[in-house]
């Protein structure tokens, strides 16, 4: 047989063949579940790397930034050095406290106070925007001593903007001689992260009050925030060249256990979701191994034509191919829907279930009904510390999701197709 033009004729007439003669073929129901599992790992790494991602912003932003350095005394020219730095961002010096802080609630509660500059807005925007101040405003200076607490610390202390809280203050030399005493502080902010850890325990002050609240002398560090924080190894090159820098921290380093646990329970869920490959590809595998049976005569009047066994074997590998591409392609496409859409897809979901209740009040007892009833959420807060769900697709994991999916339909189709070497067109034919 002349040419190559016929592999793909022959393999969309067979694709097509099965689709029409048998309304739901095994063809469309091979895609159909292909496309499942494409969509369901779509959405699932969409909403896993919304809260992970999420998750990673909040401590970087806030807590350990890129990177992290001691220093004896705060140092202009030490602090000019490093903001010139090439992939520099931002820097910003900071105290960290531990102790404890009384509101109008009888009992202490403890906390990290969190020391900065009066600029601190101005030296790190990003810190500010992430906080996101939730009542007040971010304002601490060296005047009346001041405080910005988390919104679930300001609700256990029963404070807000205007009101007064106690920090313990430690003073002494050594930890023979260490005093305590209450100093009131205003506060001026309460911010809400989404980070429950943050919100329930950080406050920040002015960095003087903060450094006059521990015993013995305490080290000043320095936040680093980097253009792009891939490249923390060329910064803390850069930062082992500048006197007075001491214990560089990368934010690898710094949150590695975190970190660590966040990418393995991505890779597992990865592999769990994965599982639903293995099944479509078997169903594909089976598919096409019958339809290899059902067309024995075809392909014994192909190999009488001329036609190589190879040549055939490409015919149901294109086959998958067509399978692999349509299925994931359609997957894909239903993964952005739905991640896109799946806040949206609960609150219809809210809606329809406080419908049905209130349609059930009204029919079961009419003449008891509580319309001040608290409706249903899926995400109430008392349950839950988030308002919707997160989203973030990132391009190139859904592209090997559908290479995977591609591949693991070509490679069916590849072990299905064997078959077609055994068949003899003599013994077909002659049937």
């Amino acid at each position: 047989m002349r040419g190559r033009g016929w592999i793909f004729y022959v393999a969309g007439r067979y694709f097509k063949a099965r689709r029409r003669a048998r309304g739901l073929a095994p063809s469309i129901l091979s895609v159909a579940g292909l496309s499942i599992g494409v969509m369901t790992l779509v959405t699932v790494l969409a909403v896993m790397n919304g809260f992970q991602l999420s998750y990673i912003d909040d401590i970087l932003e806030i807590s350990s930034f890129h990177i992290r350095f001691e220093s004896s005394s705060t140092n202009a020219e030490l602090e000019r050095e490093v903001r010139d730095l090439k992939d520099v961002r931002s820097v910003l010096p900071f105290i960290d406290v531990q102790t404890l802080i009384q509101g109008y609630a009888a009992e202490l509660s403890p906390c990290i106070i969190r020391g900065v500059p009066e600029n601190a807005a101005e030296l790190d925007p990003t810190l500010i925007e992430q906080l996101s101040m939730y009542e007040g405003s971010f304002s601490i200076g060296t005047g009346i001593p001041t405080i910005v607490l988390g919104y679930e610390l300001a609700m256990r202390l029963a404070v807000r903007p205007g009101d007064r809280v106690i920090l313990v203050s430690l003073s002494g030399d050594d930890v023979a001689n260490v005093q305590t005493s209450g100093k009131e502080f205003l506060v001026t902010g309460v911010f809400k992260s989404g980070y429950f850890e943050f919100d329930s325990t950080l406050g920040f002050v002015y960095i003087d009050e903060a450094s006059g609240m521990s015993y013995g002398t305490q080290q000043i560090q320095y936040g680093v925030k980097l253009k792009n924080r891939e490249r923390d190894s060329q910064a803390l090159e850069a930062l082992g060249r500048i006197a007075g820098v001491k214990n560089p921290v990368s934010w690898r380093e710094y949150n590695k256990a975190f970190f660590g646990a966040l990418r393995m329970e991505k890779v597992t869920m990865i592999l769990i979701i994965g599982l639903i490959f293995i099944v479509v590809g078997a169903n594909i595998f089976q598919s096409l191994r019958r339809s290899v049976y059902e067309k024995q005569e075809e392909i014994g009047v192909l190999r009488a034509l001329g036609a190589y066994p190879e040549d055939i074997r490409q015919v149901f590998i294109l086959d998958g191919v067509l399978i692999g591409f349509f299925g994931g392609l359609i997957g894909c496409f239903l993964g952005f829907f739905v991640s896109t859409h799946i806040n949206e897809f609960f609150a219809m979901l809210d809606w329809i279930i406080n419908a049905a209740v209130y349609l059930y009040s009204l029919i079961a007892s009419p003449l008891v009904r509580a319309p001040n009833a608290e409706s249903f959420s899926f995400f109430s807060e008392s349950y839950f510390y988030i308002n919707e769900i997160p989203v973030r697709i990132l391009f190139p994991e859904v592209l090997l999701i559908f290479l995977f999916a591609l591949l693991s339909s070509i490679g069916a189709a590849y072990v299905a197709s064997r078959r077609v070497s055994i068949i003899r067109p003599r013994e077909v034919l002659s049937v």
